[in-house]
């Protein structure tokens, strides 16, 4: 009972209704102290959704991890362009798509009623992914056009997550986190084509995800994917960015710091 009560609470659960989304939802019976039966409750479309998008994300982490096992850390470079696009988008599946998952919660809530609400919620996350694609590819064509030596990545790759811990601390770092947090809220109906406005959403968010974790994901193309072990880690730092509390400016020092010092340890590590 106080299982059901607490998440209906946060919107995971709720009584069932006629016509519901997914009779095979159904059937999570509560009941009250004395084992009397009350209203049945279903998974909350919604949080449906949310769990598709994680379930989506866990799919992409295995696939990863499976490749690198077959190939090996060092045989996970930038190489053609087509195998880097692939490459970085499943890594943005599995990196990203969980940051998406408080969004996609919403935008389901606010689209649930209406007429393709399915199709639309994979839309927003198709755009989201679309975004974080082209700018892999963008991060790729000038990494490319530079020819920067082999020999000098792990300086590079390290030089790269120090101007990250340098950018957490900017101003624009700062605004892009609050519009991303704004954004999760989307306050209110979602107006005119819903399909449309997926799509929208799915891009304004992802652009603003990358004003809020830009140098990180510098750092992810030259890092992450050479590197499981160092993808996992900067899969974490950008959670941390995207869903913690918002941090004071000391508690953003500290990170910046660490975030440096990970640099440090990655271009001098061996």
């Amino acid at each position: 009972m106080f299982t059901a009560k607490l998440l209906s609470k946060i919107g995971l659960l709720r009584p069932v209704r006629r016509r519901a989304f997914c009779p095979a939802c159904k059937g999570w019976l509560g009941g009250d102290d004395a084992g009397r039966a009350v209203s049945p409750h279903e998974i909350a479309p919604p949080a449906l959704a949310a769990g598709v998008v994680l379930a989506v994300a866990a799919v992409a982490w295995i696939v990863v991890i499976d490749q690198s096992r077959s190939m090996g850390d060092m045989a996970m470079g930038l190489g053609s362009p087509g195998s880097f696009a692939a490459g970085w988008l499943l890594m943005m599946a599995a990196m990203m798509l969980p940051t998406a998952i408080p969004l996609v919660f919403e935008f389901a809530r606010h689209s649930e009623r209406r007429a393709g609400w399915q199709v639309a919620t994979g839309l927003f996350i198709a755009s989201y992914l679309a975004v974080w694609l082209a700018f892999g590819v963008a991060a790729y064509l000038v990494y490319d056009a530079l020819r920067m030596p082999r020999a000098e990545q792990r300086l590079i790759g390290g030089a790269s997550l120090v101007l990250a811990g340098i950018y957490a601390v900017t101003p624009f770092m700062r605004s892009s986190e609050a519009r991303c947090r704004e954004l999760c809220a989307l306050h209110g109906p979602l107006p005119f084509n819903l399909q449309r406005s997926a799509v929208l959403a799915g891009a304004r968010y992802g652009i603003s995800c990358i004003g809020c974790s830009a140098a990180l994901m510098v750092a992810a193309v030259l890092i992450g994917m050479s590197s499981l072990g160092w993808m996992a880690v900067l899969s974490g730092l950008v959670l941390l960015y995207k869903l913690a509390p918002v941090h004071g400016m000391g508690q953003r020092t500290v990170l910046a710091v660490a975030v440096a010092a990970l640099g440090v340890l990655y271009a001098f590590g061996g």
